[in-house]
């Protein structure tokens, strides 16, 4: 068996957001598999209440403390671009992180270090850090879960106010030079969706794999949702710029038109980080928000309908892959397909323009069975495609480590 250290944002316990379900799905499935997994985690507040939920995947937990800039977002952006850095790939980057990836390589050599984000795999280029990969012989692996500046590329494009639009233009070429720096940096990189692939194939030398993300699907209670029901939900956090981007613009533009055809139809908001845009919409007919809820499990149960009008891609959108195992039926854009290994029009709903998306939604609003058949398809698949035990033997492989 492989000894693996995982680089990441957090300790990854409970698995509640895109990031902690992808980070804790890899290494409880590896562990699962017999292998020792070691966590480096920067410290949190709430860590007392969140390691023990990892102890039992993990051979050992380190955490760090990390470094926050005193300045407003606005300035600390301005002056990380006065000195040719990236706001982004140093959100995460401190010397404490590096130093610490260091002595814990020398440490337990590892045959594989794997940093989740770029932003954390940053530290692959630090000559320390190096050097002690180097001399325990271990892999240097950049698990991107989303090409960030792929990502900002396409909030400029979709961003209405000329600040964003600004900040953006400073940002993305540095956020390109220094992210594309790291995956060369790297022995391997591993994204989620197929067209991250490609995109990265076309950058740098070092080896891309695809990778799926572990869902359990028995961890996914799922219940009958009644006939008549005609609440939609949106779900996720909003310090994302694309789920603020999409509930936005699904707000302006497809939900008025859905309620014309369903007036009786509520728009349920629901997510935590929300800024007051977002918080908002709850002013507006027929939409409700909802905030950050207790079970966000109950509250898909409870949707006719999860709706992902998201514009900006890249990566997988853990959200339909949830909405998936909670047997849910779900109308997205092809962008926020991405990476979703499902079959259009049998699992998901996909739609090429909002006039697809309001139509699609209208069929589901007026069809139980459809939402039924469509629903049983996706948690079929989910089942099927996601499994923790295929996706610890297809990590094994794109890690370049013997399986059990």
């Amino acid at each position: 068996m492989s000894r693996i250290l995982f680089l990441a944002r957090g300790v990854p316990f409970p698995p509640n957001s895109g990031d902690s379900i992808v980070t804790y799905g890899f290494v409880r499935a590896l562990a699962n598999r017999g292998h020792d997994v070691h966590l480096l985690a920067y410290a949190r507040d709430d860590d007392a209440e969140t390691v023990p939920g990892v102890r039992d995947v993990c051979e050992s937990i380190v955490r760090v403390e990390g470094t926050e800039s005193p300045l407003p977002p606005t300035a600390r952006k301005v002056a990380r671009a006065a000195l040719g850095r990236s706001d982004v790939m140093e959100m995460f980057d401190a010397d404490s992180m590096r130093e610490a990836a260091a002595r814990r390589i020398t440490t337990l050599s590892p045959d594989v270090v794997v940093g989740q984000h770029p932003y954390l795999a940053r530290a692959f280029r630090d000559e320390d850090v190096r050097a002690a990969a180097a001399w325990a012989d271990a892999r240097l692996v950049t698990s991107a879960h989303v090409v960030e500046f792929a990502a900002h590329r396409l909030h400029r494009a979709t961003a209405s106010d000329v600040k964003t639009r600004a900040e953006l233009s400073l940002e993305i070429p540095r956020l390109r030079r220094e992210e594309l720096a790291t995956y060369q940096a790297s022995d391997r990189v591993l994204v989620l969706g197929e067209r991250d692939r490609r995109r990265l194939e076309e950058r740098v030398t070092t080896p891309v794999k695809r990778q799926r993300v572990a869902i359990d699907a028995a961890e996914y209670e799922t219940a009958d949702r009644p006939v008549e029901g005609k609440r939609l939900l949106f779900f996720g956090s909003y310090e994302w710029f694309p789920n603020e981007d999409g509930v936005l613009a699904f707000a302006e533009g497809p939900w008025p038109e859905i309620r014309e055809v369903h007036p009786d139809a509520e728009f349920v908001v629901a997510g935590r980080d929300a800024n007051d845009a977002v918080r908002s919409l709850g002013e507006r007919p027929g939409i409700t928000f909802a905030g950050e809820v207790e079970d966000i499990g109950a509250a898909v149960r409870d949707a006719a309908v999860m709706v992902t009008p998201l514009r900006i891609g890249g990566g997988v959108r853990i959200k339909i892959l949830e909405s998936m195992a909670w047997e849910t039926p779900i109308v997205t854009t092809r962008r926020g397909f991405e990476g979703v290994d499902a079959e259009p029009g049998e699992d998901v709903l996909v739609a090429d323009d909002w006039d697809e998306f309001v139509a699609g939604t209208n069929r589901l609003l007026s069809d139980p069975e459809e939402r039924k058949r469509l629903a049983a398809n996706a948690r079929e698949r989910i089942e099927t495609a996601y499994a923790p035990d295929d996706v610890a033997a297809e990590l094994e492989s794109n890690l370049g480590i013997d399986g059990s």
